[in-house]
């Protein structure tokens, strides 16, 4: 196993202000930062989200956990929009009254999930067995919380959610975060060769499959977003579909392939000339954001891989990628949240921005030192003192809310996967 090289135990903070204050351009700024070397930078950054997360007993709040309130629920009135309404309060609030609403930090599957990845991911890097005992620990949590409700295993939120697509009651699973934690159950196969592990990946399909309803044309079919929740979104059909290549990868599953097959061929006309992706259909979900973005590269990478280029042409995947890497990063390494506009400022998108582009550094030659630049700027501005990352950065004021899937699950995610994926000194990952 390849091992990194740790330098004396500093925070990334601490490592990031002995950069020289006149060196101020991105080159300058990654050329000083090298002599502390930047797996240092993100090796320093990740135990200290570790530590943080384990003093939290891997539970915490959400930005957008605001029906967890009884006094909220009571207030909304069962109405929708009065449920997002308070959603959206939540999640612009600057200051944390989650306590004082009676909202309680609760775990989350997908932050499980993404914590399993970090930790594969640290094991894969260091070799070091603590990592993948504390990976396994959160796999088997996962396979104890799938929900039971439907065919299959999959999983949803621990508080209910209101959105643009309506209201998804406590538990309600969705294709996202059944995806996302079956992409770790495959690792964690290929990490560890359990059974359950992989059976785990099966009944993620077998959710896709069996659970949810299909919208079908002559393109193809798009998956619900959720059990009863028909929304034509792009990235959840993608992400369903990545799923469905994973287990025809291990299973041969005719059915599974052709279904897959069926849902890119739907999905891939979508994207727009300029290479840019809206979130679905509709007119409600018209606006093309970072993250999501990032979903769909990330898919179609996945589906090339495994399936060719009969799935999925090249052609697809470096048109996405010259448009997201080309609108939503500034020079600095800045993650915009918009293809348009930057603020707010979010730490999911400079998490999936950190993974996708540490992926992709064998892919496109540009990804590497775009990772190195957002990962910089992150540190430097969203990692606090107690190891947390803040939630957003807006024009005005910063949300200093340490989001437990939202921010701090996808960071060690995000880090992990930059760790293993930065070349060694021989220039190889």
């Amino acid at each position: 196993m390849r091992s990194i090289r740790i330098l004396k135990q500093e925070s990334p903070m601490a490592l990031a202000r002995k950069l020289p204050r006149r060196m101020t351009s991105v080159d300058a700024l990654m050329t000083n930062a090298s002599l502390y070397d930047r797996a240092a930078l993100a090796s320093q950054a990740f135990l200290g989200l570790h530590s943080y997360l384990q003093r939290q007993h891997y539970r915490g709040y959400e930005f957008d956990d605001f029906l967890g309130s009884p006094l909220v629920r009571y207030l909304s009135l069962n109405s929708l929009l009065l449920q997002r309404v308070a959603v959206q309060a939540g999640e612009l609030l600057p200051l944390n009254v989650r306590p004082l609403l009676g909202i309680r930090k609760l775990e989350s599957t997908k932050a499980r999930g993404f914590f399993a990845k970090g930790y594969l991911y640290r094991f894969l890097a260091t070799g070091e067995e603590s990592w993948l005992s504390r990976a396994v620990s959160c796999l088997d949590w996962l396979l104890e919380n799938s929900s039971q409700q439907y065919p299959g295993a999959s999983w949803g939120s621990a508080f209910d959610f209101a959105s643009r697509g309506g209201f998804f009651p406590k538990g309600r699973p969705t294709i996202v975060w059944t995806a996302h934690i079956a992409e770790v159950f495959d690792l964690a196969y290929s990490v560890t060769k359990k059974p359950e592990y992989l059976n785990a990946l099966e009944q993620s399909a077998r959710f896709i499959i069996s659970a949810l309803e299909r919208h079908e044309d002559e393109r193809g079919i798009c998956f619900a977003y959720a059990p009863g929740s028909p929304a034509l979104v792009y990235n959840s059909n993608l992400l369903g579909a990545a799923t469905l290549i994973r287990w025809w990868n291990h299973s041969g599953d005719s059915t599974c392939f052709d279904l897959a097959r069926r849902a890119m061929a739907w999905t891939s006309p979508q994207m727009n000339p300029d290479g840019s992706w809206y979130y679905g259909a509709g007119a409600q979900y018209q606006w093309i954001d970072n993250f999501h973005t990032a979903y769909n590269i990330d898919c179609f990478v996945t589906a090339h891989e495994l399936g060719g280029e009969g799935l999925v042409p090249e052609a697809v995947i470096e048109k996405s990628y010259r448009f997201w890497a080309s609108n939503f990063f500034l020079q600095d390494g800045t993650p915009k949240y918009y293809h348009a506009r930057t603020y707010p400022v979010d730490i999911q998108c400079a998490a999936q921005a950190i993974e996708t582009l540490s992926k992709l550094r064998s892919r496109f030659a540009d990804a590497g030192p775009l990772a190195d630049r957002v990962l910089v700027w992150t540190l430097r501005h969203m990692q606090k003192k107690n190891g947390a990352f803040r939630y957003q950065i807006r024009q005005l004021w910063m949300n200093n809310l340490e989001a437990i899937h939202w921010g701090q699950s996808t960071m060690l995610a995000a880090l992990a996967a930059y760790l293993h994926f930065l070349p060694t000194p021989t220039g190889k990952p």
